[in-house]
């Protein structure tokens, strides 16, 4: 009779051991809490531990949580000195934060945030975390230097949020009735497709907040801003996002009107990072400053609240549709890593194209670094989704291969 090993045992039992990555999200019963750390049992072969920062920045998370408890966390590292798999609850404690906001949206409740950082165009600040912006014409009693009012504390109202795009609008204004009027008669006057110009009042880690001008029906550029761009062609970026309308005059009503020119007023809305460029956008500060002008084009509206969406790419064609057709199924292909992300790696094959290997199609002893030369095969092309789907070359066999 052949004597019973260990790798009878454990296929008798169906243990497995889980092979972790960085920022993968796991799920897991805590298994032991003190004022330093955390432990948490994630079935792998060492368990997890919440430790250092990763505790005292989650500190109204943790003090909720007790043995027994089940939570989702994030590895930082698979490993450390001590053979356990580190955690972060920056995710989970973000997702809390987010649903926070949106219940208190829906309840108009008031919120206190501190001001971060200040531009022309208003206010960054800061919630538990999370970056919100004050537009300026949404601030009482703001003084004429608005970095004045850096570090402090200030009671706002939620007037949009959403987490897909990272996008938290403030005010300290209430609705007023008669302001919302006038702005939706701006906006009827407005319609999808119209392309305009206007300048840059805000840069923000979402988008840019660029305000255009309305006299009557918008037939043509505003005078003030026809002369800025006068001559420039449509930037290469985008600028679409659900912005806040914001009117104000410009320059004297009567003055303009004895000359026999239309009063113009003007709206201010928010072009979304995904709306800056065909390519992806990190950072729109790299795109525009506060005060360039740029044409925009109107690509939706929303005159119950006020909102008006403008894009800057599709001004011009997107250059992915004809780069696309280099590329073919089964094609043999050569790139650099340019992200590692949970559900996958994204490799730029050239400027404009990336290709993503998901990570269902990467084997669990391999790991890639940002800037890694790899060579890959193209499985789909998807021109809609501005897409390259991709699987890793094999040059070795697998180590279970027989």
């Amino acid at each position: 009779m052949r004597p019973i090993t260990m790798a009878d045992l454990l296929e008798q039992s169906d243990y497995q051991v889980r092979s972790l990555r960085r920022n993968q999200e796991v799920k897991g019963k805590i298994i032991a809490v003190s004022p330093s750390e955390i432990l948490v049992d994630i079935g792998a072969k060492s368990e997890g531990i919440i430790a250092g920062r990763e505790l005292t920045d989650a500190v109204d998370i943790v003090s909720n949580l007790s043995v027994g408890d089940t939570l989702s966390a994030t590895v930082l590292y698979p490993e450390n000195d001590a053979g356990q798999v580190v955690l972060s609850l920056r995710k989970l404690s973000e997702d809390i934060r987010w649903r926070e906001l949106e219940e208190k949206r829906e309840s108009d409740e008031e919120i206190e945030v501190a001001a971060a950082e200040a531009n022309r165009g208003g206010l960054i600040c800061d919630y538990l975390g999370i970056r919100g912006f004050v537009p300026a014409s949404q601030l009482v009693g703001a003084p004429t230097d608005l970095s004045d009012l850096i570090g402090r504390t200030i009671t706002v109202r939620i007037i949009e949020v959403d987490r897909n795009s990272n996008r938290l609008i403030l005010s300290q204004k209430s609705p007023d009735t008669k302001d919302i009027a006038q702005i939706q008669k701006l906006l009827s006057q407005i319609n999808i497709g119209d392309t305009m110009a206007g300048i840059v009042t805000a840069v923000l880690p979402f988008g840019v907040f660029v305000e255009v001008g309305v006299a009557g029906p918008v037939t043509a550029f505003p005078p003030a801003y026809a002369k800025a761009s006068a001559g420039k062609p449509a930037s290469k970026g985008s600028a679409a996002l659900p912005l806040e309308a914001r009117q104000s005059g410009v320059g004297s009503p009567s003055s303009r009107a004895t000359r026999g020119e239309d009063v113009l007023e003007k709206l201010e809305g928010l072009v979304h990072i995904s709306e800056i460029s065909w390519e992806k956008v990190e950072d729109p500060a790299k795109y525009f400053k506060v005060g360039d002008s740029v044409n925009v084009m109107v690509i939706a509206k929303d005159e119950s609240v006020g909102r008006l969406n403008l894009s800057i790419k599709q001004l011009s064609d997107d250059p992915f549709l004809e780069i696309s057709k280099r590329y073919a199924k089964d094609q043999n292909v050569s790139g650099k890593v340019a992200r590692v992300t949970p559900y996958g790696v994204f490799v730029t094959l050239e400027d404009g194209v990336e290709g993503l290997i998901h990570i269902s199609k990467i084997s669990p002893n391999v790991e890639y670094e940002v800037g890694q030369a790899v060579e890959c095969t193209v499985e789909a092309v998807e021109t809609k989704a501005r897409r390259v789907t991709l699987s890793p070359v094999v040059r070795e066999k697998p180590i279970l291969y027989r």
